[in-house]
């Protein structure tokens, strides 16, 4: 892998940490993180690692939203 690179197992890595009955909705929302400039897309991938990191437990789509909404102010 090179710098600016996604791990090869990263959407299978994902897929381990979102609910799964949320998916779709998890993958509408991070694309919608991926319009934000570099400092809204940098918030929302620090808000969505301590969340991984803090519990667990899935994510849900309701929380990646919020950490969208957090991110884009």
């Amino acid at each position: 892998m090179t710098t600016g690179e996604l791990p090869e197992d990263f959407a299978d890595t994902l897929a381990r940490v979102i609910e799964p009955a949320q998916r779709d909705t998890a993958a509408e929302i991070i694309e919608a993180a991926t319009m934000l400039d570099d400092v809204g897309l940098r918030r929302f991938l620090h808000l969505f690692a301590a969340r991984v990191r803090s519990s667990d437990a899935p994510v849900r789509a309701d929380e990646l939203r919020r950490f969208l909404q957090q991110a884009a102010l």
